[in-house]
């Protein structure tokens, strides 16, 4: 059985603005740290004064400014996250 996933892409332009296609669902936003799911997992990113301009789950976009700081992806596909994971 051959499973289907949304491709996803990640346009980081000089670390202020953040463009992410496969959005699935936006977890956490916080000026520090935004959570959100792609198809085959999360995606975690910390900086400093971050902001969702934009998102559209229907199209799957997301739009972030502030400084980004690190982009983490991680397998784990749960409904809730585990911030204990995160830190490991």
């Amino acid at each position: 059985m051959e499973t289907s996933t949304t491709k996803s892409n990640l346009i980081l332009n000089n670390r202020n603005e953040l463009n992410l296609t496969g959005i699935k669902k936006v977890k956490s936003t916080e000026p520090s740290l935004i959570i959100a799911n792609l198809d085959n997992g999360n995606i975690i990113i910390n900086g400093n004064n971050l902001s969702v301009q934009h998102l559209d789950i229907k199209e799957e976009t997301l739009f972030v400014t502030g400084t980004v700081d690190s982009i983490k992806y991680s397998n784990q596909v749960s409904k809730s996250f585990s911030f204990k994971n995160m830190f490991k």
